[in-house]
This record gives C-alpha cells, sequence and structure tokens, in this order.
C-alpha cells in the first residue's frame, strides 16, 4: 500500500540528528565497494549556498514520511547527486529505508532530483537534455535476495523514466579497496529530459559514457577505468529496464 504522503527535503545544517540517521541509512543501503566517503556528501550540505553556475551543483535530498523533518525516525530515503554544467544531471545514489520500499519513496526521490536539476540547468542557462545514473546488477553468484531488489530497483527505474543503456557496462574504481585498479561493473540508466529519445544513438551514448568517466572519474583515453570500459563496446542502445531483470529457473 502507498504511503498517504512523503515529503522530500533539502538539508542546510551540518551536525544534525537527521544527517547522523541519513548517513547510516547510506551505509546499510549502498555496498562498501560502491559508496564514496559520506564527508563527501556532507560536503553539499556544506556547500549549499556557495553555488556558482559555472560549477557543479550537489544535492542531498532527504524523503520523509511525516512533516516532522527534525525527526530522524521520519526519515525513509535519501539521494545524492549533481547538476554538472554542459553534460546533464548525475544520480549518484538513492536508498530508502527498508521498513518503506513499495511506498513510492524511490520514485519520489528520483522525481525531485530531476526537478532540481532542471532548475539548476535553467539557472545555467541550458537545456537539462538527461539525467543519468549507475546500479551494479548481481550475477548468478550473488544470492536471490540480491537478484529479487535488482528487479525491484529496475521497475523503480522505469518508473521513475529510466532507459537501461545495454550493451555497455562503466568499469568503476571499488572505494573499499586501496588496490587502485580494483574495480566494480555498474550498469548505466538515462533518463531523457529535454533531448528526444531518438538522439540517443550509439555515437552520442558512447560521447556521454565517456563525458561521464572524465567528468565524474577523471578518466581520459589511455586511462585504466577509460580503457577497460570500452574494451568491450559493441554498440550500446536505450531499452526498457525490464528487460534487464532476472528470471531465475527453478
Amino acid at each position: 500500500m502507498l504511503a498517504k504522503k512523503i515529503y522530500c527535503w533539502e538539508p542546510t545544517e551540518l551536525g544534525t540528528p537527521v544527517l547522523a540517521e541519513a548517513q547510516k541509512l547510506y551505509e546499510r543501503t549502498i555496498d562498501a565497494d560502491e559508496r564514496i566517503p559520506w564527508m563527501w556528501i556532507e560536503r553539499a550540505v556544506a556547500e549549499r549556498n556557495l553555488r556558482r553556475p559555472t560549477g557543479w551543483v550537489k544535492r542531498l535530498l532527504l524523503a520523509f514520511n511525516s512533516t516532522n523533518l527534525d525527526d530522524p525516525e521520519s526519515l525513509v530515503g535519501y539521494t545524492y547527486g549533481a547538476y554538472i554544467p554542459g553534460f546533464g544531471g548525475y544520480i549518484c545514489y538513492v536508498g530508502v529505508a527498508e521498513t518503506a520500499r513499495g511506498q513510492g519513496v524511490g520514485k519520489q526521490l528520483f522525481d525531485a532530483m530531476s526537478r532540481a536539476f532542471e532548475y539548476d540547468a535553467s539557472l545555467a542557462g541550458e537545456p537539462l537534455p538527461f539525467v543519468i545514473w549507475e546500479s551494479y546488477r548481481p550475477t548468478s553468484l550473488d544470492s536471490a535476495a540480491e537478484h529479487d531488489l535488482w528487479n525491484a530497483r529496475m521497475k523503480l527505474f522505469d518508473r521513475a523514466g529510466g532507459l537501461w543503456l545495454q550493451g555497455a557496462e562503466l568499469v568503476a574504481p571499488d572505494y573499499s579497496n586501496e588496490d587502485p585498479i580494483a574495480s566494480v561493473p555498474l550498469q548505466l540508466f538515462v533518463k531523457p529530459v529535454q533531448e528526444p529519445r531518438d538522439s540517443f544513438t550509439p555515437t552520442r551514448l558512447r560521447a556521454i559514457l565517456a563525458e561521464l568517466l572524465e567528468k565524474v572519474y577523471h578518466e581520459k583515453p589511455g586511462e585504466y577505468f577509460h580503457d577497460a570500459t570500452f574494451a568491450n563496446w559493441c554498440g550500446a542502445r536505450l531499452v526498457s529496464p525490464r528487460v534487464s531483470e532476472f528470471t531465475r529457473v527453478a
């Protein structure tokens, strides 16, 4: 059953109980090898009033199931991302408390962040062509619970307007490993906003992926994660995320 109302809010103060609870939720919902340090995310709050139209606009949005936005027990979800001028919107993380899943929280967070990116783009005098995000797809070695969670994410991404970039895999750094080339394979999802879907040709998608690697991961041609990502490139396309769901054979 859907929740009656979810309230999305952007915190502007550090050191609050709500932010401490958001950190706990972040660490429960994102695997260690995919997590950046929480202090990097908190920086979005600290820099909230120091934005410049020529730089990244980072946002942390929190979701609550009551109007008491100071109550950590009302926190049911979060999303963190950035509007990147000249590129688009990039959603880094989305997490929903286990007790609040299936209540529409995730979609409301995606929608709220997309609206924020459109606002940021308008201030920069630019259109918002798309919003992009990543997610780890479990393999046959992962548990049935992880496969079920993935399938639930695909339903959410579909409702949020995201399309799966089929035929490509982002090789991203493993932040939990000191090995400089330790990696995590991630799937990419694109939500067209002010750019027509039919403009996302394989050439355009390759350019988006290369720009994502350069702007977010600081990887250029000739560097490990860039070259590993494109090593098996075979011409990607955007399809419904439901295509990537797992069907287990009994």
